[in-house]
């Protein structure tokens, strides 16, 4: 009898293995106001991406100036330096109202003279290649010590300078909220875009177990970029277009101002992008530091940068080596950085190769440092971090379907408290995810606890990282949530950080894991697209 009940069983296994399960705080009928006995929960990010979600990214078809034909005329043999040529054509293009500078097949040389090589400050205008591997932007300035070779910024729209007076929040805000309490309405209008946020105070940094790491002098506070969709002057409130994403206290000066005009309907796409290699050969950690070295001279550069956007793109853009480099390099130091931005999706991407993966922030491929951002099908390799997020700004972020190669460090959190982001369906393949305290950073700012409230969903390890054999590390402040894992490298760490001493913190309570090895039959497999469809009825296919 025994021995036909275990091979009853032993028949039921694989039926058994492949049933599909869901996670405990994501039941079948899961709103976003959802939460479990002990105070769990899982944001709504379905708010993500190019008009958080509701209409696909534009080709757009009007407007195509050639920027080879008359009157610009830029060499496409990547003999003549074009980048004044191209800034006159994207200028004249912008002030015409839009439409897109296109590339046909071939390389573009430029340069970077200033603070920017190219900088996009006129909305709807769109740079476009006749493809990746067809048309090269190569940049060949190797002085780059926090310059920017393409920068999408308009003249203003700062998130953390007001347009307007500063309205006080009549009483604390809890995450998740759409109605905002204030002082005095009578500022607002519906379609204002605003910023909420309150300082880091020393109350708030007792709070988050970061005194002697976090002082209130160098430290921007959480910010919250929405837009008004309507206003109750008589009862004091403002509704927002996206729900917050952490606790906003009138004991920490929580407040909401108007800002400036953000930059619209830009995009990059369909090119290859790449930096000519420096002739120094100095290139140690702490070089950003040292005059002279090649990592003071590229230090916090980047190749492309997104400030103060809002629906915007990146597609299909592809980083490649330009024939004068012999090392495999594609970057002097950072790829793509979204800062200050929101409703961006970038999507297809593939970057790579950094020279510099020095100390200061160098050598990451995709930096998020906004709000509600979208990077689809995205893939990186060869970086110091391959995929990135910084700041207090950086939050309801979502990674989704992403690959990271052999990173030198993790994709990781990386600083002052970044919450309430999801990473989806994401590989690592010689790489790994780390949302876990850092006792690192600069004097006065060190980073801390990087993240809380982010969500792993499904993610799966191909090989291990050269450091270590698991794929993901989460010990985030308060709760953070790993769902799902699978691959030959699925192991999850939780619990404090080991090796650090000087500055003693608690992690507790320990993040919720669940569905360790069991990633396969997670249902639903796409966090991301099941609570998109929940709410607007579409995918993102």
């Amino acid at each position: 009898m025994k021995y036909l009940t275990l091979f009853g069983l032993l028949l039921l296994a694989p039926a058994l293995w492949g049933q599909t399960w869901r996670s405990t705080l994501y039941p079948e009928d899961w709103t976003p106001a959802y939460t479990d006995g002990e105070g769990r929960f899982l944001h709504d990010f379905s708010y993500a991406g190019y008009h958080s979600g509701a209409s696909p990214v534009p080709f757009v078809r009007k407007n195509v100036t050639d920027v080879t034909q008359a009157p610009y005329y830029a060499d496409n043999t990547g003999t003549e330096d074009v980048t004044a040529i191209v800034q006159r054509a994207a200028d004249d293009l912008g002030r015409q109202g839009g439409g897109v500078l296109y590339f046909p097949a071939g390389e573009y040389r430029l340069s970077v003279p200033g603070r920017a090589g190219i900088r996009i400050r006129y909305d709807n205008t769109v740079l476009r290649g006749a493809g990746a591997g067809k048309t090269f932007l190569k940049n060949t300035t190797v002085e780059m010590r926090n310059k920017t070779v393409l920068l999408f910024e308009p003249d203003s729209g700062d998130w953390y300078r007001p347009a307007g007076e500063p309205v006080g929040l009549a009483a604390d805000l809890p995450d998740r909220s759409f109605r905002v309490r204030v002082t005095d309405a009578a500022s607002f209008r519906k379609g204002d875009r605003v910023v909420l946020t309150s300082d880091c105070s020393e109350a708030f940094i007792r709070e988050h177990g970061c005194e002697g790491l976090w002082t209130p002098e160098a430290m921007k506070g959480v910010a919250f970029c929405r837009t008004v969709t309507g206003v109750d002057r008589k009862n004091g409130t403002v509704e927002i277009d996206v729900p917050t994403r952490y606790p906003l206290k009138t004991r920490d000066n929580a407040r909401m101002y108007k800002i400036g005009p953000q930059l619209r309907e830009c995009g990059l796409e369909a090119l290859s992008i790449g930096n000519v290699q420096s002739p120094l050969d100095t290139w140690a950690d702490g070089d950003f530091a040292k005059e002279g070295t090649g990592g003071y001279a590229v230090h916090g550069s980047h190749f492309v940068v997104f400030r103060n956007a809002e629906n915007c793109w990146v597609r299909r853009i592809v980083s490649y080596r330009p024939a004068e480099n012999d090392e495999d390099i594609h970057f002097l130091s950072n790829a793509l950085q979204l800062a200050d931005s929101r409703f961006i999706t970038v999507d297809s991407c593939s970057l790579a190769k950094p020279r510099y993966e020095g100390g200061g922030g160098n050598g990451y491929l995709y930096t998020l440092e906004g709000n509600d951002c979208l990077l689809h099908c995205c893939e990186a390799e060869d970086g110091r971090h391959n995929f990135d997020f910084k700041r207090m700004s950086a939050n309801g972020n979502v990674l989704y379907r992403c690959t990271g190669r052999n990173s030198r460090l993790a994709s990781d959190f990386h600083m002052h408290l970044s919450m309430s982001n999801l990473l989806d369906g994401c590989v690592m393949d010689g790489d790994f995810l780390q949302a876990a305290y850092r006792p690192y950073g600069s004097r006065n700012a060190m980073h801390g606890f990087p993240t809380t409230q982010t969500v792993f969903w499904n993610t799966r390890g191909e090989r291990p990282h050269r450091k270590n054999d698991y794929v993901i590390e989460s010990a985030q402040y308060g709760w953070g949530y790993v769902i799902g894992t699978s691959g030959p490298v699925c192991g999850v760490k939780t619990g404090p950080v080991s090796g650090v001493r000087k500055f003693p913190y608690d992690s507790s309570p320990e993040d919720f894991v669940e569905g360790v090895g069991r990633g396969e039959t997670l249902s639903p497999a796409s966090l991301y697209e099941d609570q998109l469809f929940r709410r607007i009825g579409r995918r993102t296919r």
